[in-house]
């Protein structure tokens, strides 16, 4: 069987889906450290470089998933020894947004490897076309609007090829109707409270204040990070849960909202969506396009824009809300079935198009 390395952040497990299809066609040697320390650098890096030179021979190619410190060496050794290597850009090293101290590209040093990174890269496998070159438009207070891979590196000619994201839609399941459901869900998955802004939590706990009959749910943060936003009797938090508690979560909620400055994708508006929930969506990065037609476009980073919103959706019939619940669902199914990412993947490995 041929070899493929595959090397990763530690915490990344969504990447999971990825190392499960392609054991089905490779022997697949991982490595997930975690790079989030910058204690652990000089270590890891160590530790990188012996993994790769115990693997690295017989070696067909290499995906690094993310860039940052650790994928220029894998990358550049790649390149080196003529060995195809695939970079998947995944949101945050693409980006710069030093309002919210979010975003690789506002770190110089960080800035560097991930140029040469993508330089070095056979090629890039953006999981949206945003993360290419996108305009941001939705909060006036962003100084930087133009981002991407092209924005802040115009020179690189590394060719690209969008593979978006992948989802178990039988795991995601539409389990419930509308009508059975009620009130706002939105997952942020953070300990930072700048990043749960840049999330949109301050905008979802002013809104909950002008609609106190209507629930809001907030998933993914720590009860320490909790304890610093004052919110009303009808917000609920929850920590960071299991899947299975998740998608029960989902199956609550008539809809997902997800505010943030900005998203690579939006993998738990993808799995929302899955289970039922009509998205309420920032324009900004990704989401728009994973949302769909069926979605909600917040254009602006206002509580009137919101709240506009908002109003349409308290108009909604019954029937009009499972029109959308439905639509929602048939969107992702059509565009981001993980056999869908697992069939795009194989054909750039094996060259095919």
């Amino acid at each position: 069987m041929k070899k493929l390395i595959y090397i990763y952040p530690q915490k990344a497990s969504f990447i999971n889906g990825d190392i499960a299809f392609l054991s089905k066609h490779y022997e697949v040697k991982t490595q997930d450290l975690d790079w989030a320390n910058p204690k652990k650098l000089v270590l890891n890096w160590f530790k990188q470089k012996l993994f790769l030179f115990k693997n690295i021979q017989n070696c067909e190619i290499i995906i690094v998933s993310f860039t940052g410190y650790f994928s220029s060496f894998p990358l550049f050794l790649g390149k080196l020894l003529g060995i195809k290597t695939l970079l998947i850009l995944n949101g945050t090293d693409c980006v710069s947004f030093p309002e919210y101290n979010y975003g690789s590209l506002r770190k110089p040093l960080l800035k560097l490897f991930i140029k040469y990174s993508q330089k070095w890269a056979t090629k890039l496998l953006p999981v949206d076309s945003s993360l290419i070159y996108q305009e941001h438009t939705f909060d006036e207070n962003i100084a930087i609007k133009e981002q991407g891979v092209k924005a802040f590196f115009p020179n690189i000619k590394t060719p690209f090829w969008v593979i978006p994201n992948g989802f178990d839609t039988q795991f995601w399941n539409f389990k419930n109707t509308i009508s059975e459901r009620q009130g706002f869900i939105s997952v942020v998955s953070t300990n930072n409270k700048s990043t749960a802004i840049f999330k949109g939590v301050d905008l979802i706990l002013e809104i909950a204040k002008k609609y106190p009959n209507q629930q809001f749910t907030i998933v993914g943060m720590s009860a320490k990070l909790q304890q610093q936003f004052n919110k009303t009797d009808n917000v609920c938090f929850y920590s960071f849960v299991e899947k299975e508690v998740l998608r029960k979560l989902y199956h609550k909620h008539q809809f997902y909202m997800q505010l943030s400055v900005n998203e690579g994708f939006g993998c738990a508006l993808s799995e929302a969506m899955l289970c039922g929930c009509i998205p309420i969506v920032a324009n900004s990065g990704a989401l728009p396009n994973v949302a769909g037609k069926s979605a909600f476009i917040v254009n602006h980073r206002t509580i009137e824009n919101i709240e506009e919103i908002i109003e349409k959706i308290l108009n909604l019939s019954e029937i009009e809300k499972e029109i959308l619940s439905n639509n929602s669902r048939k969107h992702i199914l059509t565009n981001f079935d993980i056999k869908k990412r697992e069939e795009l993947f194989l054909k750039e490995i094996n060259n095919e198009k």
